[in-house]
C-alpha cells in the first residue's frame, strides 16, 4: 500500500511539473482574423481574407497570413484595457470613411483584460519620422515645402 501511495505521488508530481508544457502555449497569444474588406493594422493595409496575429513581445505584433507562413508586416500598440474579460478574442474595428479603409483599433485575447491598441496616430508618426529622414522638399524656387 505504502508502495502504491507513493507511486501515484510521483506521478502526481510528475504530471504538474509537465503540465504546463502539455497545455496550448499563449504566449504568443495567437489570433486569427477574417476580413471581408481592406483592413488598416497599423501600418499594414490588409487585403480581404485571413490572417493570424501573434505577439513577439510586449506591444509588438506580427500579421501573418491565414495558415501563418508569410509575414505581411510587424506594427507597434500600447496597452489598452477593458473591464470585462470575456472568454472570446476581441477586436474594435473602426468604419471606413470615404476611400479610408476600416482600421483595427483595439485587439484583446480571450480572458485577458489587457489587450492592444492600434492608433492611426502610430502610422502618422511614422510617416512624420519619414518624411524628416528625407528632409524638406523644394517646389519651384520659392522654399515651399512639398507635400508627401
Amino acid at each position: 500500500m505504502n508502495r502504491f501511495k507513493v507511486t501515484f505521488a510521483m506521478l502526481g508530481l510528475l504530471t504538474a511539473g509537465f503540465a504546463p508544457s502539455m497545455r496550448a502555449d499563449a504566449r504568443d497569444k495567437e489570433t486569427h482574423l477574417t476580413t471581408n474588406q481592406p483592413l488598416q493594422v497599423g501600418n499594414i493595409l490588409l487585403a480581404p481574407g485571413q490572417y493570424t496575429l501573434r505577439l513577439i513581445d510586449q506591444g509588438v505584433v506580427s500579421v501573418y497570413n491565414g495558415d501563418g507562413t508569410q509575414l505581411q508586416g510587424i506594427i507597434l500598440g500600447w496597452t489598452a484595457y477593458r473591464k470585462d474579460a470575456g472568454d472570446k478574442k476581441f477586436f474594435t474595428i473602426s468604419q471606413s470613411q470615404g476611400d479610408q479603409p476600416a482600421a483595427l483599433k483595439c485587439w484583446f485575447y480571450p480572458g485577458e483584460n489587457f489587450g492592444l491598441e492600434f492608433s492611426a496616430r502610430t502610422l502618422e508618426a511614422a510617416q512624420v519620422a519619414r518624411s524628416k529622414k528625407k528632409g524638406p522638399a523644394t517646389g519651384a524656387g520659392d522654399g515651399a515645402m512639398g507635400t508627401p
